[in-house]
């Protein structure tokens, strides 16, 4: 059967009304506020995403339904994931300056390269992301480097039926010049080429995956907290072992939440965001994620009271927090 017909466009107050047939309540605020809400404030889609972290009826009279799920604690799971991935893009953006800073430190003490070889190298291997240059070479923020650094013709393409910027050489290109116009999963995969030769202390690449991943998450406005549940990921050794350091938290409960994907990437960024970021800019961001998680959190924490799944995450992350950043 297709969409069309098992999944009809529905209308907010219909909508509703599917959720309450779902056992979904209305206690803090009206039917009509939350239709309201669909229609103006966020989808039915992203706000019924979090549904996922509450347990249905296995059986009896309200069998299928969901289990103690108000619709205005989905509306506050909405909004905490809004500020958790506000406070992920930029904590990631620390952490991409950052890395470039040190990244070409190195490259300046390092007797094996000029800065222009390993550019040379690295697009030779990766053409896609020659090509991803080539599509920026008319943007107001890069042409300029573009077309000073790199060989560029003007070809015809007849698939499109136009002309359009061709680079055809790169050698003139240096690394401290690349990397201001790689996106953030272009320059991890420089990032790695680079180090996977070279005895410089580094991120692993597990780790910075990780980060990679939560910050296009965040980048691409996904529902961060839509599913908590464990069991969909395990977690490099590194970060197992910088965990297991944290007395408060036990194996048990190390290996569940780390099994849980959002967790384990949050963690990951947490991990990565202590050793790489410089301590000036952690001060700061770190009284935003104590602010998240320790005074806007737990504003109504009296909706997730009964969802041990929802508390039991956010007390292991409390513990990671207070374990790294008590000193900031």
């Amino acid at each position: 059967m297709s969409n069309i017909v098992d999944k009809p466009k529905l209308t907010a107050v219909q909508l509703v009304d599917k959720m309450k047939k779902k056992g979904i309540t209305f206690k803090y605020i009206t039917e009509e506020k939350a239709a309201e809400y669909l229609t103006d404030k966020n989808n039915y889609l992203r706000t019924a995403a979090y549904r996922k972290n509450y347990q249905k009826y296995n059986n009896g009279t309200n069998k299928g339904k969901y289990i103690d799920l108000d619709f205005s604690f989905l509306q506050e799971l909405s909004t905490i994931d809004m500020h958790l991935r506000f406070l992920i893009s930029k904590m990631c953006l620390d952490i991409e300056h950052d890395l470039k800073v040190r990244m070409l430190k190195n490259i300046e003490t390092d007797p094996t390269t000029d800065g222009y070889d390993i550019v040379n190298t690295f697009l030779s291997q990766n053409f896609y992301i020659v090509g991803k240059l080539e599509a920026t070479s008319a943007s107001p923020f890069t042409s300029d480097l573009i077309h000073k650094y790199f060989t560029i013709q003007r070809v015809y393409n007849n698939q499109k039926g136009k002309k359009e910027n061709k680079i055809v050489a790169y050698n003139d290109c240096p690394a401290w010049v690349l990397l201001e116009m790689l996106t953030f999963g272009d320059f991890i995969k420089f990032y790695e080429f680079y180090y996977s030769t070279r005895s410089f202390p580094k991120i692993s690449s597990p780790v910075i995956n990780l980060v990679k991943s939560l910050r296009n998450g965040a980048a691409h406005n996904n529902c961060i907290l839509a599913d908590l549940a464990h069991g969909t990921s395990q977690a490099p050794a590194e970060i197992s072992q910088a965990v297991a350091k944290i007395s408060s938290i036990s194996t048990k409960q190390r290996q569940k939440k780390l099994s849980c994907r959002p967790m384990l990437e949050f963690v990951a960024l947490l991990y990565t965001y202590n050793i790489v970021v410089s301590d000036k800019v952690k001060y700061h961001r770190v009284q935003e994620l104590k602010e998240l998680f320790f005074d806007r959190m737990l504003q109504k924490r009296g909706f997730f009271c009964k969802n041990e799944l929802i508390k039991s995450n956010y007390e292991f992350v409390c513990k990671i927090n207070r374990s790294i950043f008590d000193k900031f």
